[in-house]
């Protein structure tokens, strides 16, 4: 991406492997549908008091689902972004710029010059959930951060994060809503905020990362959903994401079911060099999906299969995830927990 003018120079570079779910090949939404007509529904449907608070812009008065003709209008009638609790274009841009400037080294191996002395990037670790049949067009959930730490030599940045996404033409394609932390030896990170984000791999030039917010606490549930319609327009089909409640953001991606993912990423200046994090975790997800037009919890009652997603290059610092998944007495969906010991 091209830096904006006055952002400082990136002073050291962050291999990080990409932040999304395994992706299958595209299909039209017509042979999807001709697909799953056979499909059983199967699944835990999600009350209609839960959808009114969590889900409001895609029913009508009467607390009926939206057709997605009605949801495709309703978003082409939104602004693009949105931002929240005051935070200001200038302010966005200068967080977005970091965020991506630090993703043109995703998936690649570089070394960098820290305190005189070259060091291996030694790219990610990953540990969430995903469901990786491209059925599903919408999540809404619960992103509980925890303390999500970061220090200057160590795990230097993370992300706490959900996407829906797949392959097309070979090419990862996806969007997402998520949290992340970064250290101040990152591009001028400030480790005490965090900071609310969405991407679209679609998006061009330095507009696929926006920041959107940064808030301090991370010991709290924070709402958020993506929504994909499965009505095209000329431009593709229009989706929403939200952070609280609020639509934060709207674009256009090329299909309307993928795989869906929850993922807790974590980066470290090499391999051996994690620091010890606490637990953060998402829950209470429930999943819109192309079996028929019923929301469901994300439990183990859903049609697929739910993946455990684990992966580390690194030779310490390996990350923990509880799994299998539980569902806790206090909801009807899994939750997705994990740490570094």
């Amino acid at each position: 991406m091209k830096t904006e003018s006055g952002m400082p120079a990136l002073g050291l570079l962050l291999v990080v492997a990409l932040a999304g779910a395994i992706f299958v090949p595209v299909v039209s939404a017509e042979s999807e549908n001709n697909l799953n007509e056979n499909f059983s529904s199967g699944g835990d449907i999600v009350g209609i008091d839960t959808q009114l608070k969590r889900s409001p812009y895609l029913l009508d008065e009467e607390g009926d689902r939206l057709s997605d003709t009605e949801i495709s209008e309703m978003i082409e009638k939104m602004p693009k972004v949105t931002y929240l609790d005051g935070m200001t274009e200038t302010e966005s841009k200068k967080i977005s710029e970091i965020l991506n400037q630090l993703h043109k080294y995703r998936s690649i191996s570089e070394s960098m010059d820290k305190a005189n002395s070259l060091k291996t990037v030694q790219v990610q670790a990953d540990a969430g959930a995903r469901i990786d049949d491209y059925h599903y067009n919408g999540i809404n959930g619960n992103n509980h951060p925890g303390y999500l730490e970061v220090s200057s030599d160590g795990t230097v940045c993370h992300y706490l994060t959900s996407h829906i996404g797949k392959k097309i033409s070979g090419v990862d394609t996806w969007i997402e809503v998520g949290v992340a932390k970064i250290s101040s030896a990152i591009v001028g990170g400030d480790p005490s905020k965090y900071v609310v984000y969405t991407y679209d791999s679609t998006a061009y030039g330095d507009e696929k990362y926006i920041a959107h917010r940064t808030f301090t606490s991370g010991f709290r549930d924070y709402n958020f959903e993506i929504y994909i319609s499965t009505s095209s327009t000329s431009e593709g089909y229009p989706y929403i994401l939200s952070w609280q409640g609020s639509v934060i953001r709207t674009g256009y991606v090329p299909f309307c079911y993928g795989d869906v993912d929850e993922n807790h990423e974590y980066f470290a200046f090499d391999g051996n060099t994690f620091n010890s994090v606490s637990e953060s975790y998402l829950c209470d997800s429930y999943l819109f999906t192309s079996y028929n037009s019923n929301t469901l919890w994300w439990n183990g009652n859903i049609p697929d299969f739910t993946k455990k997603h684990l992966t580390t290059d690194c030779s310490a610092g390996t990350p923990q995830l509880e799994y299998p998944f539980l569902v806790p007495w206090w909801s009807e969906a899994y939750q997705v927990k994990s740490w570094i010991p």
